[in-house]
């Protein structure tokens, strides 16, 4: 009995650790992904001249989770809610955000050039998303270099917080 209750709290504990581990190793992929989605949204605007509901139709079905969960939202705010494009674009990342593993920073990047989207001429547009390409590299280069320090310190320490309660425990 002692066996199988120190299992569980051994398993217990190392999933908490790869669990946390995972949100510092998910980071600099979702952030890749929202470039990814800003170049497109560029080659949208400024050579296709596409609508923003239609674009974030396409994004959607191009851009892999859990970014295109956001479009999806985006989409489901636009043409079902009837929202203006900002307010559409601000709630969609309130009820997008929190499935991600992206922090505030990044968060704020994408809320302001949201609230620019639609509002300018292709050419400043560009320049909006240029600024905003610019600021998630800075963040993504912060990601990648929290994830090397952090992601395999907090498998460790799962897997080690599990040793030392069934150490206590016994």
């Amino acid at each position: 009995m002692k066996l199988i209750g120190s299992l569980i709290i051994l398993f217990a504990s190392t999933a908490i650790g790869i669990l946390l581990a995972r949100q510092y190793r998910d980071r600099p992929r979702e952030i890749r992904q929202w470039r990814s989605a800003l170049q497109s949204i560029e080659a949208e605007i400024v050579y296709g001249r596409v609508p923003v509901d239609q674009m974030a139709v396409d994004l959607s079905k191009q851009l892999p989770a859990p970014i295109k969960t956001f479009f999806q939202l985006l989409t489901q705010h636009l043409k079902r809610d009837k929202q203006t494009l900002q307010s559409a674009w601000s709630d969609s990342i309130e009820r997008f955000w929190p499935m991600t593993s992206m922090k505030r920073p990044e968060k704020e990047i994408v809320l302001q050039f949201g609230s620019t989207l639609g509002t300018e001429d292709a050419e400043n547009q560009k320049k909006h998303i240029q600024l905003a390409l610019s600021h998630l590299e800075r963040e993504e280069t912060d990601a990648r270099q929290s994830q090397k320090a952090n992601e395999k310190l907090f498998r460790s320490i799962g897997f080690l917080t599990g040793i030392l309660f069934i150490l206590l425990f016994i």
